[in-house]
């Protein structure tokens, strides 16, 4: 049966997957094995991950309407009182382990790549990986069509749209594309994601619209259902 990813897609959920590693870690780190720093080093990681992806971020984006209401009260407010800037208090940082003074950029890449080593070590088991929330939930939905989200880019000569899609356990997507008068045409097979499409624009300095449709791609073969198409305009 084929699983989903194990790192939380909707952000509300990511603090508790990185509480909750950082306390199991402490747990079954030493039957893995993992030496002490290993097992320090990651917690301080998660701990500031779920800091930061919880109440810090919320702490920011619920005082940035204060800080609109003061910048108008200074520009057009009335009132004989002095103005004060609202002062902004920062959560208190989580405790980090022992031995750890401060962490570094690259927590999450740093996470995903221990979440590699502990899935190889021989005291791994996989009620320890669901414990961890280091294996996804079994994908039980049928899955007939792929799914595909389009974003322009441009610079470097390059009026772009990466093809980020799904493919659900099949070995490839057929993309397909349209744009202009013309008809939708087979832009390639796509194993891995994203796919580019890296054409030029038809007519050179001109925005132009771009349409696309996905199917999937086993054995030589386009099957499935087509996707609904998705348009994106992509400007010089």
């Amino acid at each position: 049966m084929k699983r989903s990813n194990y790192y939380p897609n909707q952000l509300p959920e990511r603090p508790e997957w990185h509480t909750n590693f950082a306390a199991k870690l402490q747990i079954y780190g030493p039957a893995l094995p993992l030496t002490a720093a290993q097992i320090n080093a990651a917690v301080a990681d998660n701990r500031y991950l779920a800091y930061g992806l919880g109440d810090w971020i919320s702490n920011v984006r619920d005082f940035a309407p204060a800080c609109t209401a003061a910048l108008a009260n200074l520009a057009t407010g009335t009132g004989g009182e002095a103005f004060v800037f609202t002062p902004y208090n920062t959560p208190v940082l989580p405790t980090l382990p022992a031995g750890i003074t401060e962490v570094l950029p690259g927590a999450l890449d740093r996470t995903f790549r221990l979440v590699q080593v502990i899935k190889g070590l021989p005291g791994y088991t996989d009620d320890m990986g669901m414990d961890l929330g280091i294996i996804g939930e079994e994908d039980t939905a049928e899955h007939t069509r792929p799914e595909f989200t389009l974003k322009a880019e441009a610079g470097d000569g390059c009026n772009c749209v990466r093809v980020r899609h799904k493919k659900f356990g099949h070995y490839a997507v057929a993309v397909y594309g349209k744009r202009g008068s013309g008809s939708f045409e087979l832009l390639g097979i796509s194993k891995d994601t994203p796919f580019q499409d890296a054409r030029p624009l038809l007519v050179a300095g001109q925005p132009e619209i771009r349409e696309y449709k996905l199917r999937f791609w086993d054995a030589g073969t386009e099957s499935g259902d087509w996707t609904d198409v998705a348009s994106i305009t992509v400007s010089p």
